[in-house]
C-alpha cells in the first residue's frame, strides 16, 4: 500500500512540475504527463495487470478476452468482422478462435451468406461465462480505473475514448499491415 501511495505522490509532483514548465518549455519539450500515447499505453498495461487474477480464475487468457468481450456484445458475427472489431490481424483471430473453440466457448461455422467466410457463435458455456465475468470485470474497472472519477468524468472519459477510437479508424490507424 505504501508503494502505491509513494507512486501516486511522485506522479503528482511530476504532474505539478510539468504543468509549471510546459508553458515555458521549448516547442520540442513534451513532458510524459502530456504524452497521450504513453498515457494510453500505461493505462492499458495497468488495466491488463488488474484483469490478470480475474481472467486466471476463469481460465481465460488475455489474448482471448477481447474476442469474448466483442462476442458478448454481438454474437454470430463473421470472423472478419470480429477481427476488425478487436483490431488485430486475421492470423491472430484464427489462433484465438481455435483456443476458444477447444475450450468450448465458441463455435465457428461456415457462413450461409459467403461460402468463403465463417461465422462465430458463442456456446452455452460462453454465454454462461459472460454472465459471471462481465459483472466482475465491471466492478473491477469501477474500483480501480474509475475509482476517483465522478459520474460526469466517467461519461466524459468514455465519450473521449470513443472519439479517439473513431478518429483512429477513420484515419486508417488500424491498417492490418501495422498490427
Amino acid at each position: 500500500m505504501a508503494k502505491t501511495t509513494t507512486k501516486c505522490r511522485a506522479s503528482e509532483r511530476v504532474a505539478k512540475t510539468s504543468r509549471r514548465t510546459a508553458s515555458k518549455a521549448e516547442p520540442w519539450s513534451y513532458p510524459t504527463t502530456e504524452s497521450i500515447g504513453l498515457l494510453l499505453r500505461t493505462a492499458l498495461f495497468g488495466l491488463r495487470s488488474s484483469y490478470k487474477a480475474t481472467l486466471a480464475r476463469h481460465e481465460v487468457p488475455w489474448s482471448a478476452w477481447c474476442y469474448l468481450r466483442v462476442l458478448w456484445d454481438q454474437d454470430g458475427i463473421s470472423q472478419r468482422e470480429l477481427t476488425e472489431r478487436v483490431g488485430v490481424m486475421q492470423p491472430n483471430t484464427v489462433e484465438a478462435l481455435r483456443g476458444l473453440e477447444r475450450d468450448g466457448l465458441v463455435k465457428v461455422e461456415p457462413s450461409m451468406v459467403d461460402r468463403r467466410g465463417t461465422v462465430v457463435w458463442l456456446t452455452a458455456k460462453g454465454r454462461s461465462l459472460m454472465k459471471r465475468m462481465v459483472p466482475e470485470m465491471r466492478e473491477l474497472v469501477s474500483k480501480i480505473v474509475l475509482k476517483d472519477l465522478t459520474p460526469g468524468e466517467e461519461a466524459e472519459l468514455r465519450r473521449l475514448l470513443n472519439k479517439v477510437c473513431a478518429n483512429m479508424w477513420r484515419d486508417g490507424a488500424f491498417d492490418a499491415r501495422d498490427r
